[in-house]
């Protein structure tokens, strides 16, 4: 079965995270969590995006990642 948008982005940036790990002495640690975006404009202008918000809730922190939020499917850490 496909992956949906999401867990195929998610991978690429696992993927990308595993490169980092293996090749640097001291390498970044990786956290995803979830944020709200919203995106703005004007009916008048169309669909052209007038702007956008990103809000992590909890502090800034944002909330663990637990499942897909497109297709529901389990986030392996």
């Amino acid at each position: 079965m496909a992956e949906c948008k999401f867990c195929e982005s998610l991978e690429s940036h696992k993927q990308c995270e595993n490169f980092w790990l293996e090749r640097e002495k001291e390498p970044f640690k990786y956290e995803y969590t979830v944020a709200l975006v919203v995106k703005q404009w004007l009916p008048s202008i169309g669909k052209k995006r007038a702007g956008r918000t990103t809000d992590y809730r909890n502090q800034g922190l944002g909330y663990k990642l637990n499942f897909c939020p497109e297709c529901g499917k389990e986030i392996k850490k």
